[in-house]
């Protein structure tokens, strides 16, 4: 069964093809179980606005960075906090 799938700009082919997969096994889950694929839709743009909504309130209320940079600045306050995990 055909559903839709929203490819993100600037994915690679691999990308969009892991994309593919994980949407075909979930769409194939939910069949299994009996969870029809407009729920599964439902359900599935819940937890994107969820994540959304957890990504701004974290750029802008706890770390005072724009959205854009969030990643960046995670990764580098993860690897410092490997680094100083290290050393102790």
């Amino acid at each position: 069964m055909d559903v839709h799938q929203p490819w993100q700009p600037g994915e690679t082919p691999d990308e969009q093809d892991a994309r593919r997969q994980a949407y075909e096994r979930l769409s194939s889950s939910a069949r299994r179980v009996g969870l029809s694929l407009e729920r599964l839709s439902d359900l599935l743009r819940q937890v994107a606005t969820n994540e959304a909504e957890t990504r701004r309130f974290l750029a802008d209320q706890v770390y005072g960075v724009p959205d854009e940079l969030l990643d960046d600045l995670l990764r580098v306050r993860m690897a410092d906090q490997e680094r100083e995990e290290g050393t102790e």
